[in-house]
């Protein structure tokens, strides 16, 4: 087994989108997760069951849930994507039994590292989620300062 591909036979996969933010969109959500497992067919719905694109089949092979804590949704909606699926991956979302029902769950609450901000708190948190579904997300660093003028200063000499 790849470290990177956890699960094997990835042809199918459902993402929930979170309701509050999301930190990646659908183009670049499908483009990680195809990256990571060649050939899989990947939809999308809200946290609401909405189907956002094309409509997912009645069974896929990984469920990846990004909702967070505190979000509305339906009692049963984690039943339901477990029923669905062969194995799922999403957020400890308040519900002391999706924790028994997926197969990895990410907690918010007991991440010491995740950063303070909402915003970055949100798009850490989903990282971890998809780190746990096994696919890498590259972090990308920030802005350098601009050194091209000290640079042609510096070739000069």
């Amino acid at each position: 087994m790849n470290a990177h591909q956890p699960f094997q036979g990835i042809k199918n996969v459902l993402v929930v989108f979170s309701s509050r933010a999301q930190a990646f969109d659908e183009a670049s959500l499908m483009s990680l997760i195809q990256h990571a497992y060649p050939g899989a067919k990947v939809s999308f719905v809200s946290t609401s069951g909405q189907v956002i694109g094309k409509k997912s089949s009645s069974r896929v092979d990984l469920v990846i849930d990004f909702t967070q804590p505190g979000a509305r949704q339906s009692l049963l909606f984690a039943f339901k994507m477990r029923k669905k699926a062969r194995f799922a991956i999403g957020r400890k979302a308040g519900i002391y039994f999706r924790s028994k029902l997926y197969d990895r769950v990410y907690d918010d609450k007991n991440d010491s590292t995740k950063p303070k901000d909402y915003l970055d708190g949100e798009c850490w948190a989903q990282r971890k989620v998809l780190e746990l579904a096994g696919v890498p997300v590259i972090r990308q660093g920030g802005v350098t300062p601009d050194r091209s003028k000290d640079i042609a200063l510096e070739l000069r000499r």
